[in-house]
């Protein structure tokens, strides 16, 4: 049978002559079980009377050297790659592909040969014994691959007319419908609807528009699973079209749900984010993440943003002018996000916030003297066009060293803790400048630095410490990194202002020192 199988093997090479085998590839064919190969050689003996997946040169290759060959079929290739679950030392994949005729872009047939090996070293009789057992596997099937488009406008809007009847911009964000189609659904937080609701369903009546509306509480409280199902239920009611967008008008919170909502009913419908905090305009409104806390029934433990997705808007809308009907804490609390992506992107916003901030919350992000003219909307700007910048190249994570993830470590912890009054960019400051005196400790920075950043978050009404920031809620936020971001704790520290680096080696030593540090200041 040995013989036989190695005849096979030497009658398919040579059934084509312009390909000659190297040492390695005989070898690698050799390695093979002697069911595989028979297997592999019936395959290739029957080429000529019904179609396969792939020639056995394909299979041959499967220990070459070489990362991709052209095969027989010049739209036939082998590639060498290691599995993203299985694949290790000692474990390889090869599989030859070839596209099918009725979708050559998308869909690729393939024979794959998985091959792992062990060793295993013995001391027998004074001499070392060494054994290397390889086993490989072959497996059929299909590849799909397919490229989700995605692609959305972030919109400035000139301050105070997106509800003015005379801008049809927040109508038009809605899409194009059959002529006399006049009906529009939105989603509105609670608080914007007691604010705004008159005028947000006037727009639409002057537009002879029959507006149906969801209010949902926009708190972080009200960030669960429940507010999802009750936007369900008004979109089922309602009946909306599958390409038909909804509006979602309101707070960060508020938009997470919408898109929820969104991501889930008819599995994908197009939605509209209308934010109405700074907060939300520099951070929620941006990205393509959408996620609700969740209060697991096994560990009774509520962990935030774990069940989500990504899944893009349509469009957003951005107006500023809803920041004047926010108090000075909650505008103090969207400076939390646009400090974060000062120290880890942009010495130049830092000095804008450093220098402008305190008067734009006191005026609300509208005129003061102290203010150049522009430097409000120029804030915002590069908030977020940083935040895009980041964003857009790595939508769905694959690359989990991420600068905008400062201040999202210890701050998880900090926001879950019960009856902690503090909001989410206030929690992501005080991570923010506790990761600043990590760097301060690690030598990235100097205290001079430090002094800075804390004299600038203090002068926004930003808080920097934490009665619950204590060494095991910060050493679990470490572990809790690790299972987040795969595997590694990924924490980004500055290295000055507008720069960073991630670490993955902090101790709970260095936790203890950090804390003991933070004692120093004025908090």
């Amino acid at each position: 049978m040995e013989d036989n199988e190695k005849h096979g093997a030497a009658t398919s090479s040579s059934s084509n002559k312009q390909t000659q085998l190297p040492p390695s590839v005989v070898e690698a064919w050799e390695s093979l079980p002697a069911n595989v190969r028979s297997m592999l050689v019936e395959t290739e003996s029957s080429k000529g009377n019904s179609p396969s997946l792939a020639s056995s040169q394909s299979t041959y290759s499967s220990a070459s050297s070489e990362s991709s060959s052209v095969l027989n079929d010049a739209t036939e290739k082998v590639f060498e790659e290691k599995c993203k679950i299985t694949g290790g030392e000692g474990v390889d994949e090869t599989f030859g592909m070839k596209p099918l005729e009725r979708a050559p872009d998308n869909v690729f047939s393939f024979i794959k040969s998985h091959t792992s090996a062990t060793v295993d070293v013995q001391n027998k009789a004074g001499s070392t014994v060494t054994t290397t057992t390889k086993i490989t596997t072959t497996s059929k099937g299909w590849r799909n691959v397919f490229n989700l488009p995605i692609s959305y406008d972030v919109n400035m809007i000139p301050s105070g007319t997106i509800l003015d009847p005379a801008n049809p911009q927040l109508l038009m964000a809605t899409g194009v419908h059959p002529e006399g189609y006049n009906r529009r659904f939105a989603v509105v937080d609670s608080e914007i609807d007691r604010l705004f609701g008159e005028q947000i369903r006037d727009y639409f009546v002057q537009k002879n528009i029959k507006l149906t509306v969801c209010v949902l509480n926009g708190g972080e409280a009200d960030k669960r699973p429940e507010a999802v199902d009750k936007l369900l239920d008004d979109l089922c009611a309602y009946k909306l079209r599958r390409r038909e967008p909804f509006l979602a008008i309101g707070g960060g919170c508020l938009l997470d749900i919408a898109g929820m909502g969104a991501c889930m009913y008819r599995r994908g419908v197009p939605f509209v984010r209308v934010p109405t905090t700074l907060l939300a305009i520099v951070d929620a409104s941006v990205g393509v993440k959408n996620g609700v806390d969740y209060c697991c029934g096994i560990t009774d433990e509520t962990y935030k943003n774990r069940v989500g997705s990504f899944y893009a808007p349509s469009s957003c809308l951005l107006d500023a002018s809803f920041i004047s009907t926010q108090d000075a804490r909650n505008i103090s609390n969207g400076f939390g996000e646009i400090v974060k992506l000062a120290l880890v992107r942009s010495p130049d916003l830092f000095e804008l916030v450093e220098a402008y901030g305190p008067y734009l919350i006191e005026s609300r992000f509208g005129p003061h003297p102290a203010v150049p003219e522009g430097v409000a909307n120029r804030i915002i700007e590069i908030s977020i066009q940083i935040m895009l910048e980041e964003l857009g190249p790595n939508l769905w994570e694959g690359v989990l060293e991420r600068c905008v993830d400062y201040g999202h470590t210890f701050s998880k912890l900090l926001e879950m803790v019960p009856g902690a009054d503090i909001m989410h960019g206030e929690a992501v400051n005080v991570d923010g400048f506790f990761c600043c005196v990590l760097s301060f400790l690690r030598g990235f920075v100097d205290m001079d630095t430090v002094k800075r950043v804390f004299a600038c978050m203090k002068s926004l009404n930003l808080p920097t410490n934490s009665v619950d920031l204590k060494l095991e809620l910060a050493w679990q936020s470490c572990k809790d990194a690790i299972e987040h971001r795969h595997g590694e704790q990924r924490i980004p520290l500055i290295t000055e202002i507008g720069s960073s680096l991630c670490v993955s080696d902090i101790t709970r030593e260095e936790i203890d020192r950090a804390l003991e540090v933070m004692k120093q200041f004025h908090h």
